[in-house]
């Protein structure tokens, strides 16, 4: 278990920490409104009074200070005036935010819009509806992770579902049908090896598994698997997605792929563009509005409204 940790960037450890509560969902807005503002202004440091702002005006009862936050995601620094730069417990010293910028480390700028693209497919399984129950039973925790695994976050889905498995055995083979499917994939991108093994393993597992499970249909998964399969011998690829017993076939549109349809209608064709002429205020107020108006409700998330400075 420790070398599956240690594989992991610091977001990405966040993250599944998200998982375990998400109700704390909210410290990714810093990252979000971080992402947002470098896209505005093309610059990898901000002005922290603007990250501030745009982070915390709608979350008057986060818990801790922005000081706190920012130490907590540990990926962000602070440069005053004469360019000295704050990292770590160094951030608890800034008392006053003005006349300070904020940056985001190396690691994270390699491939920048892909991280941001990350976080956004975080904040929608965390915002997840289905997400019911105690989080000290495995109801509460599987369609956080079906919905991990449909956005394709094969990393993230198969640490989480590894750590599912251990701490609920008797529910156990869901979990690590889920892992060793991601596993596959994740193979698969980085080497375009196929291992065979794991499709064969899980459906195995899911062959000892009730048809719904935890209102996951474990029948389709497993039928998917099986013609994924037989489907790679001729030379086929594609993702599988995992569905609850509830939902009807024309339904299943992931939370994001909805989000991102909307990113880009606000944005037309230019909306990719760094110098993209979109209003970065009226983005953040449409992407994190309140669940009750309607544009949210066709998106099927509760997310909240920031507003910009």
């Amino acid at each position: 278990m420790l070398r599956l940790w240690e594989e992991l960037n610091r977001v990405e450890n966040l993250f599944l920490e998200l998982l375990d509560d998400p109700k704390k969902k909210d410290v990714l807005l810093y990252l979000i409104c971080y992402c947002q503002l470098v896209r505005r202004d093309g610059e990898y440091e901000v002005e922290l009074p603007k990250l501030i702002n745009c982070a915390e005006k709608p979350y008057k009862y986060i818990s801790g200070n922005w000081q706190d936050v920012l130490l907590e995601l540990g990926v962000l620094y602070l440069k005053d005036k004469k360019g000295k730069v704050y990292t770590g417990k160094e951030i608890l010293l800034v008392k006053n935010p003005e006349g300070f910028k904020v940056g985001i480390l190396p690691d994270y700028r390699e491939d920048f819009y892909k991280f941001y693209t990350k976080l956004l497919k975080y904040w929608s399984v965390l915002n997840s509806r289905r997400t019911l129950g105690s989080n000290t039973t495995p109801d509460y925790y599987t369609p956080l992770l079906v919905h991990t695994f449909n956005e394709k976050l094969f990393k993230e889905a198969q640490y989480f579902s590894e750590i599912l498995a251990m701490r609920f055995p008797k529910e156990k083979n869901l979990f690590l049908s889920v892992k060793l499917v991601s596993e596959f994939y994740r193979e698969y991108a980085k080497t375009g090896r196929v291992k065979a093994d794991n499709l064969n393993d899980a459906i195995n597992f899911l062959s000892d598994t009730p048809d719904v499970f935890y209102s996951v249909n474990v029948k389709k998964f497993k039928k998917d698997i099986k013609k994924f399969l037989e489907n790679l011998n001729k030379g086929e690829f594609y993702y599988i997605t995992i569905e609850f017993a509830s939902e009807n076939r024309g339904k299943k549109r992931s939370i994001l792929s909805k989000l991102w349809n909307f990113i880009k209608s606000l944005g037309g064709k230019r909306w990719n563009s760094r110098s993209s002429g979109m209003d970065y205020y009226s983005f953040i107020e449409h992407l994190l509005k309140k669940h009750r108006r309607q544009m949210m409700r066709s998106l099927e998330s509760s997310t909240p409204r920031l507003q910009g400075t």
